[in-house]
């Protein structure tokens, strides 16, 4: 597996609230424990890291010491690290105070503009050099924070006919949609962002039928095989361009433990395609991997023994619950 993308630190200060301040009508937090954690591409890359895939991860980092942890974070997670430093740049963070699994407060950090030439360079090497090893499937994963640039998308629309499966995960899916992804994987506001004013104005308690009917739209201005939108705690709705459509439902979860549940879910997507699973049997499992990962506080990673759904179990062909490999 190639993941490549934005790759940024995330951090949980989680708490006990004992007051109010004196200072200001806020909490004070008593800080039970601290954690940090991939996020962005690195966390979909430990997702798939979790499920036994060999992942390789292609993005940059600050030449700061957030950057040094978050290279820690991803060798910890069994990640091939091929992340570039970026000289003069910050990593981004994203850092959440959680007090009684809610969380009070993000502080965001981090230079998201686009790399310097000479690193912006660097990344295209790296993903040279990881393409010529022939990955059995690509994930792109781009949240506009400047390591995904043009030439980028250069070397992938010269390569497109030599990857087998090649999968997006954008904020803005409209620069990929000339390669033809064969998966996105939006969210719902990703999906209206493609649709722009041809969005169906739907209330947003219909979000499953709202997606339905513009599934003509949401295939043709993405360009891909199949587009999977992800609604939170209504599960997800698959389309195809041969006319499948599945939808899947969601375990019942907060919302703060739900960061990091895309990655899950792609990571499940994939494998399962690579593994020989249709579409109707991969959205399973990876709603599964999604609904899993986001049992607890923190950055969803998917716990590879429990993700196992039956109706896809023979095609996976998973051993004694040993995880797959692709």
């Amino acid at each position: 597996m190639l993941v490549i993308g934005d790759a940024l630190l995330d951090g949980w200060l989680a708490g006990t609230p004992t007051r109010l301040s004196r200072e200001a009508p806020v909490p004070v937090i008593a800080l039970d424990a601290t954690r940090e954690c991939c996020g962005g591409a690195a966390n979909t890359a430990a997702n798939f890291a979790a499920l036994g895939a060999r992942t390789t991860l292609v993005g940059a980092v600050g030449d700061d010491d957030d950057g040094a942890r978050l290279r820690t974070c991803v060798w910890d997670s069994g990640v091939a690290d091929r992340l570039v430093t970026a000289i003069g740049r910050r990593t981004v963070t994203k850092r959440r105070v959680v007090a009684e699994e809610h969380v009070l407060v993000r502080f965001d950090d981090g230079d998201t503009g686009p790399l310097a030439p000479a690193a912006a360079e660097s990344v295209v090497n790296r993903l040279d050099e990881a393409l010529a090893e022939r990955p059995d499937a690509v994930v792109v994963c781009d949240y506009g924070i400047g390591t995904l640039g043009a030439a980028v998308r250069a070397v992938f629309a010269a390569r497109r006919l030599d990857l087998p499966l090649l999968a997006v995960d954008a904020h803005d899916l409209s620069p990929w949609a000339p390669l033809g992804p064969d998966l996105v994987t939006p969210s719902w506001a990703e999906a209206c962002r493609v649709l722009g004013e041809a969005a169906p104005v739907a209330a947003p308690e219909d979000r499953v039928g709202a997606i339905g009917a513009a599934r003509g739209l949401l295939l043709r201005h993405t360009g891909a095989t199949t587009v999977a939108v992800t609604l939170d705690a209504e599960g997800s709705v698959v389309m195809t361009q041969n006319g499948v459509s599945v939808q899947t439902s969601a375990a019942p979860a907060r919302r703060s433990h739900a960061a990091g549940a895309g990655g899950a879910y792609a990571a499940g997507f994939v494998l399962a395609r690579l593994a020989g699973a249709d579409v109707t049997e991969s959205a399973a499992v990876a709603q599964r991997c999604a609904s899993m990962a986001i049992r607890g506080i923190g950055t969803a990673v998917c716990p590879p023994l429990l993700v196992r759904a039956p109706a896809a179990d023979e095609k996976i062909g998973v051993p004694d619950g040993a995880p797959a490999r692709s």
